[in-house]
């Protein structure tokens, strides 16, 4: 046979049209066997066993389907490269094989819903590597295996210089023989070649990044149909019975709390006993039971639709504006910040007035001790304090005591501490410069209102230095703004959308307290001209 005519008919299973919704199921139940394509290199959600059979987690639940549907399990093994490629070819009629449910891979695949498992992303390192934070991978060579969908995200939110192999095996030699810092891939994996001792003295560090739920997937044309519907249905009381935890133990792996928490929502029942994650009459599950990332503007109402259509149209992601659930922790880190600040401003202003009368004392050594304490706030930044106090000495000794530290309550005091330092340094000077006019001038309760009146100018601008730093407080995991900022980033990948947000909002809450304040500062200058 001529060798173009050889490529031409090696390429009509390609081009073929898509079969009619339903054929799949109908072809399934006429032969009696269901192609199932499972991963073999996965340990251990998909691997080969001494007998050559496959075995793991994964292969559990595609027999659990065969059985369920009263048919024979086919396995054809798949890579994360072509696994999907199988599907469209018509090769497999199911794919269970640690794939990831993303908008993407729904224009090529039908995801069934909910998802069985979800898994993240981590790094792998060798022996000796220190790496702490994701950040610090910026332009380090890093390995990671064709076709997953996590390289491209990872590689633009970290700078990473990806060394992509054909598979995982291919991956890890490129691990072992130092070609790359670590192993870039899902953390349910790196869990299983972490057990293993040929790994001993490996790490997986970092915390995880873009978790994500896994699915099972059927052809495209298949959407909406009797076949999907089946799928859905299985593991929706896969997550109600507890199958996938009982499987998940039964393999020894880590107790993943996305298990947990579906299982708790899809086990939910309302007054009158029904489930709340039940088929609506269109045959859809309700959106509050689906992953809310993979939701479309079509499948929305009222803001949450319009927000979905604004990220079709142009990309621009503001899930903080219509997205519940990042709304709803926006606005409480937006509610803690302004807490923050209102908390740091009253406190530094207190401590700042009773500092100040006993730095001004009669008695010179309480008011050299003022001094000295004064010095100290002032030269030591309010996060080296958050840190002493919070994991350092202060950590340490609370612990002892069996006391637990509030690390709001830390970064209140830490910033309003070092304010109050230059708070009462502004009255210890404008009391030094009354005495020059009246010598036996003191500081006192009766004369304490003057000398706010004269150094209004510093005292205004310290608060308003200590409203811009509870920044600061995300570092000791205060839900303030920033932090909850960066979590819907690392959720979402809006990383432009959200620096931009947060910006804006600060501008605003500053822009807000300037505002307020000199409208202070006004009255207390009419005040000085009345005097």
């Amino acid at each position: 046979m001529p060798p173009r005519l050889l490529l031409l008919l090696s390429l009509l299973p390609l081009a073929a049209p898509a079969t009619e919704t339903g054929a799949t199921l109908a072809a399934i139940r006429e032969t009696g066997i269901l192609r199932i394509g499972v991963k073999a290199d996965f340990p251990p959600f998909g691997m080969i066993n001494a007998q050559g059979e496959p075995e793991g987690f994964e292969i559990d639940l595609a027999r659990d389907v065969a059985r369920r549907l009263g048919v024979t399990p086919h396995f054809v093994k798949v890579t994360t490269e072509n696994r999907l490629h199988k599907l469209e070819q018509g090769a497999v009629d199911l794919v269970i094989a640690t794939t990831a449910d993303t908008a993407e891979r729904r224009k090529i695949a039908t995801a069934i819903e909910p998802a069985y498992y979800a898994g993240g992303v981590t790094l792998m390192v060798g022996p000796g590597q220190r790496v702490t934070d994701w950040s610090a991978l910026r332009g380090k060579r890093v390995c990671a295996t064709q076709g997953a969908y996590f390289n491209r995200p990872m590689s633009e939110r970290y700078l990473l210089d990806l060394e992509v192999y054909r598979d995982t095996r291919d991956a890890l030699l490129g691990l072992r023989d130092g070609r790359c810092i670590g192993y870039l891939y899902t953390n349910s994996a790196i869990d299983g070649f972490l057990a293993k001792e040929e790994w001993a003295g490996y790490q997986a560090p970092l915390p995880l990044a873009l978790i994500a739920p896994w699915a099972m997937m059927i052809g495209r044309n298949e959407k909406g149909g009797e076949f999907e519907r089946l799928l859905g249905d299985i593991v929706a009381d896969w997550h109600r019975s507890g199958f996938l935890i009982e499987r998940e133990q039964a393999w020894g792996i880590r107790p993943a709390q996305y298990l947990r928490d579906t299982r708790a929502l899809w086990q939910a029942r309302d007054d009158q006993g029904q489930h709340l994650c039940q088929r609506e009459p269109d045959g859809d599950w309700p959106l509050g039971c689906r992953e809310a990332t993979l939701i479309t503007a079509g499948e929305a109402e009222g803001l949450h639709n319009l927000g979905l259509k604004f990220k079709e149209w142009t990309g621009v992601d503001l899930s903080f504006l219509y997205d519940p659930f990042d709304r709803e922790r926006f606005l409480r880190g937006l509610g803690v910040t302004v807490l923050m600040m209102l908390s740091c401003v009253l406190a530094s202003l207190l401590l700042g007035l009773l500092w100040a009368l006993v730095a001004d004392s009669r008695w010179r050594w309480v008011g050299l001790g003022a001094h000295a304490l004064g010095i100290h706030a002032r030269m030591t930044p309010p996060l080296l304090q958050m840190y002493l106090l919070f994991f350092g000495v202060g950590g340490v000794l609370f612990a002892r005591l069996g006391v637990s530290l509030y690390p709001m309550a830390i970064a209140v005091w830490c910033m309003s501490y070092y304010t109050a330092g230059a708070i009462m340094n502004s009255l210890y000077e404008v009391a030094n410069h009354q005495r020059q006019i009246q010598p036996s001038f003191r500081l006192s309760f009766h004369s304490l209102g003057m000398a706010v009146l004269l150094a209004r100018g510093p005292i205004l601008g310290s608060l308003i230095n200590v409203m811009k730093q509870t920044v600061m407080a995300s570092a000791i995991a205060v839900p303030e703004l920033l932090s909850v900022s960066l979590a819907i980033m690392a959720d979402k990948g809006n990383v432009t959308v959200m620096m931009n947000v947060l910006l804006l909002t600060y501008l605003l809450l500053i822009s807000l307290a300037i505002a307020g304040l000199g409208r202070v500062q006004a009255w207390l200058d009419r005040r000085v001209a009345n005097l």
